[in-house]
């Protein structure tokens, strides 16, 4: 069984593709996503920012929760706007007439590559993100002498399952991990068995090291968290690996 534990709509978008395709998927979010009190701020945040600022998203999430719960928002034109991951861009775009640059490695690493040849002194960085994560980026940008400023649009609610949910079938199981936190709310349902003997598959460096100090023995990094490179390589690895899913 492969899990994918993406928030909803896209884990459970992933999870319709894998089924489709015959392979035995199951949606298992491990957080909610709901809106932030700062959400509401995010209006003015804008309309205060100057001509060469920059906007930056950080998650899929981030716009879902925008188009939810302020579908009127107005995104000025005479900003700078970045996101992290394709998806995140799309969906960005659709939000505003001005382009969404994207860098090709989907991580914070790869963002700051992109801005390395941006000049950032005194330029105000908006980042919108979810309650926590990617320190990271605001910490180099900071460096940089950008005027960085932090807006959390959104916050994870853990999800509670049994403690067996997980129990069945490890040595066939493929667990989908998008985010550090999500690979620590999967220690509540994980077994040691789980480690030395499902397959985990993550989408950046820092969960791969974060699993790593978890003890997980079979961990698989790909290179970006969209679904379209998720569905790809769910196929080739349960292909190649004839895993049965019996």
């Amino acid at each position: 069984m492969i899990y994918v534990t993406r928030p909803s709509p896209n884990g459970e978008e992933l999870t319709k593709q894998l089924n489709q395709a015959h392979l035995p998927a199951t949606h298992l979010p491990l957080f909610d996503i709901l809106p932030s009190s700062e959400l509401v701020d995010l209006q003015q945040q804008l309309n205060r920012l100057l001509p060469s600022d920059i906007v930056i998203a950080l998650s899929p999430q981030v716009i879902h929760t925008i188009k939810a719960h302020l579908p009127d928002l107005y995104f000025p034109k005479h900003v700078h706007y970045f996101a992290i991951g394709n998806k995140t861009a799309h969906l960005l775009s659709q939000l505003t007439t001005t382009k969404v640059s994207s860098p090709k490695q989907e991580d914070s690493e790869g963002l700051l590559d992109l801005l390395k040849n941006t000049t950032l002194a005194h330029r105000t960085v908006l980042i919108l993100r979810g309650n926590s994560g990617r320190q990271l980026l605001a910490d180099t940008l900071t460096t940089q002498q950008a005027q960085v400023k932090l807006l959390a649009c959104y916050h994870r609610k853990p999800i509670t399952y049994c403690d067996n949910i997980l129990a069945n079938n490890i040595n066939n199981q493929i667990i989908i991990i998008t985010s550090v936190e999500h690979l620590i709310q999967l220690e509540l349902y994980c077994q040691r068995q789980h480690k030395q003997q499902a397959q985990l598959v993550v989408t950046s460096e820092r969960i791969l090291k974060k699993a790593q100090q978890l003890n997980w023995q079979n961990v698989l990094q790909i290179v970006g968290a969209n679904n379209q490179i998720l569905f790809k390589t769910m196929l080739t690895l349960c292909h190649n690996a004839n895993i049965n899913f019996e």
